[in-house]
């Protein structure tokens, strides 16, 4: 469960620490107060989109942080986590952070590590489930029915075969398809793969062998210069017919400095130094003579480099940037022209394997097909009663199957209908439900799915969308039976509804400084009654409306004795 949620520079709120409980929390305010900012803040903590104007005007980032204790979640939740790295702490709490910056930076952290925005969004559908409108608008949408009905089927690995056998086949059928090339084509590619295949190994290239023959094209260019310059460095610094040369100097020079260290003079340092810079003359002077041969005797005439360089430079044009991108075409086209030359083999082998692959997904189809079955009349029974207690007595909803061609959701078309009223045939619930009626359906599903959810927050944003009267008091009953097993946050309009919590938070706007301000409040009991009067009287709060409030969370807490 979500036990603290911390809120800085968000929206309106500077600063918020909220402490949740178990159970039944709800959470009240005027409209445009900030309730939904705290949803929206929770929603960054589940990896949603972040957007730039969610940072509070004159700051430069905004920070959201929730402390989750998982170590009373179910098993398959704790294994979700494991799976994405992701472990509690000794005490059971695992801490998520999001901070947003004005650049549009993120930087995500779940359990101490940071993890990217995708891999929070996969953690967050662990931790929390959130149902607002959009949910009710996906009842409308019949090509979501079968989901809501999965959800309540697949509660194994082996539920999931279907998805991974259905996967392995697309992948068989593109790779099927992408052999199926025109005959004409296929020649006509073999034969422009063997010409480039034969180019690039008749060059044999070598990597860097540019360079080297640039370098050489230099040296045979400048050969007398070269040559030249050696020779005169070489007589200045050791052979010269005269003995007069650095070597030679520098060697008298170091005999000296010898004599002087054996004498005591305590330069035995610069004779070790003056010794260590001759063996260094020595490897110059060898790297010059090394030089000075290459000038005279090379391997390669003026030409011959040119026309080699002229054979890489055309290579680079068709096939690459370097002799590494050349000859890495060269495998390419060795395996793609393989695999042209064994197409009808592959080709075959592909037809036997997407065969197989199918039966194997009709039969599992088939299976879920029947799990599905068997899962809908537990459903419609659960749904119904359900149903029943929100105040839709006559109702009665029910799931249609239809048969048809193998997709990814299996060969079944399943969609939810309702008869609203005793005696009416049932319909779509896009054609018939109110938008109250269609809050009190999905929050039936979400009561009879809840034990299933691997989230152990759920998270409602004003269910009570055109409800009122007895059928709100009757959604709230629901949403407190829900918070037995899973905590639930509701954020709500209705006295009805706020009345059954455990903890009441009040959302308010206060003005400081000429600035606005969004501030959250556990409220205790006498506080609690007062909201509750405000919400049943709006601004004519009376002694009237104040005993009403009272008399609803009595009646609420014998409800919970009961």
């Amino acid at each position: 469960m979500l036990f603290n949620l911390s809120i800085e520079n968000v929206a309106l709120i500077k600063k918020a620490d909220v402490n949740f409980g178990t159970g039944f929390n709800v959470l009240t305010g005027e409209t445009g107060a900030g309730k939904s900012i705290i949803i929206d803040a929770i929603g960054q903590l589940m990896g949603n989109r972040s957007q730039t104007s969610f940072i509070k005007s004159g700051c430069n980032e905004s920070f959201i942080e929730g402390i989750f204790t998982i170590k009373d979640n179910s098993p398959e939740t704790v294994k979700l986590l494991e799976t994405l790295d992701v472990t509690a702490d000794e005490e059971g709490c695992l801490i998520v952070s999001r901070r947003l910056f004005l650049d549009g930076k993120n930087i995500c952290k779940a359990g101490g590590k940071t993890v990217p925005v995708s891999k929070l969004r996969e953690i967050g559908q662990c931790l929390i489930n959130v149902h607002g409108q959009h949910d009710n608008q996906a009842l409308l949408n019949s090509a979501s029915h079968v989901s809501f009905l999965d959800a309540s089927v697949r509660d194994s690995e082996k539920d999931t075969e279907f998805d991974k056998v259905y996967a392995a086949l697309g992948e068989a059928e593109k790779e099927r398809s992408a052999l199926d090339i025109d005959e004409t084509e296929r020649l006509r590619r073999i034969d422009v793969l063997n010409y480039e295949i034969n180019e690039i190994n008749e060059a044999a290239l070598c990597p860097g062998e540019e360079e080297e023959l640039k370098a050489t094209r230099s040296m045979v260019k400048n050969k007398e210069t070269i040559q030249e310059n050696c020779s005169l460095a070489l007589d200045m610094l050791y052979e010269n017919s005269e003995g007069v040369c650095a070597y030679n100097f520098l060697s008298q020079a170091q005999r000296a400095v010898e004599a002087c260290a054996q004498s005591g003079a305590g330069m035995d340092d610069v004779s070790e130094k003056m010794a260590e810079f001759l063996y260094g003359l020595e490897d110059i002077v060898g790297t010059i003579h090394e030089k000075l041969e290459q000038a005279g005797t090379g391997e390669f005439s003026l030409d011959e480099i040119e026309e080699r360089l002229d054979l890489i430079y055309r290579l680079k044009r068709k096939y690459g940037n370097s002799e590494e991108e050349i000859l890495e075409y060269g495998q390419r086209a060795e395996a793609e022209l393989e695999t042209i030359q064994t197409s009808e083999t592959r080709k075959t082998e592909m037809e036997e394997t997407i065969k197989k692959l199918l039966a194997k997904a009709n039969e599992l189809a088939k299976t879920n097909r029947g799990k599905r079955q068997k899962a809908a009349k537990i459903i419609e029974t659960k749904i119904n009663a359900e149903l029943s207690e929100l105040n839709m007595e006559g109702a009665k909803f029910s799931v249609h199957f239809e048969p048809c061609a193998l997709c990814k959701n299996g060969m079944d078309k399943v969609e939810f209908l309702l008869s609203a009223n005793q005696g009416e045939p049932p319909k779509p619930l896009a054609k018939i439900v109110s938008g109250g009626e269609l809050s009190r359906i999905m929050l039936a599903l979400k009561n009879v799915l809840v034990a299933g959810d691997a989230a152990g927050t759920l998270i409602f944003d004003e269910i009570d969308s055109g409800i009122s009267g007895r059928a709100a008091g009757k959604v709230g009953i629901k949403l407190r039976e829900i918070s037995e097993k899973k905590q639930v946050l509701c954020v709500t309009h209705l006295p009805q509804i706020a009345s059954l919590s455990e903890h009441h938070f009040k959302i308010s706007k206060l003005q400081e400084n000429n600035r606005t301000n969004t501030t959250i409040q556990l409220l205790n009991q006498q506080e609690k009654i007062s909201e509750i009067a405000l919400m049943i009287g709006g601004d004519n709060v009376t002694e009237t409306t104040v005993a009403q409030a009272a008399e609803m969370i009595r009646k609420g807490k014998q409800g919970e004795e009961k």
